[in-house]
């Protein structure tokens, strides 16, 4: 019998608290690692990505994804929301009726606390979830724009959380309103 590696072990932990913010928009889930974690949680040989962080393009090559541009992306790992990073989501792939499922998965860094409130409604939620996630208004006009279930994008949103991080999820399928 196969027993785990320790890097293993984080990367399924990694995963399962990706499922649970997906299933649970929102609300904080504990994640050990990053951005990079994330990337090795999802990526592999069949799956693109966007990253503009050379040292993450580097990681995520050694696992077998393909370098994307951010139009062509499965995933698109992003870090803080800058000119060019907003750039990249207004081309994140939306899926089409037939295939939905080929909309992106977009990482980002925010700050729980700063920025729009936001009010989150919809599958996986119970009444309302009420959140400011340190990102600027114009990803929120942006999504509105691109976002028209079942077509668009799922966002995860990480924040440093010592000695770990948290990740929250917003799903296509959820409602967004900034309040």
């Amino acid at each position: 019998m196969m027993v785990p590696s320790p890097q293993e072990l984080q990367d399924h932990g990694v995963f399962r608290a990706l499922m649970w913010a997906l299933a649970r928009p929102g609300e904080p889930q504990p994640l050990v690692g990053g951005l990079e974690a994330v990337g090795r949680a999802l990526l592999d040989l069949e799956t693109r990505f966007h990253t503009p962080d050379p040292a993450l393009q580097r990681a995520f090559l050694r696992l077998g994804a393909q370098a994307a541009a951010p139009a062509q992306a499965d995933y698109l790992f992003l870090g803080t929301l800058d000119e060019a990073a907003l750039e990249a989501v207004a081309q994140a792939p939306t899926g089409s009726l037939l295939y939905p499922e080929g909309g992106a998965t977009i990482a980002l860094v925010g700050r729980t606390g700063y920025g729009p409130l936001l009010r989150l409604r919809g599958p996986g939620i119970h009444e309302e979830v009420l959140v400011q996630l340190g990102l600027p208004p114009v990803l929120w006009s942006l999504r509105a724009q691109r976002v028209a279930f079942p077509l668009g994008w799922d966002l995860l949103v990480l924040e440093p959380a010592p000695p770990g991080w948290l990740v929250r999820a917003i799903p296509r399928s959820v409602t967004l309103e900034v309040v």
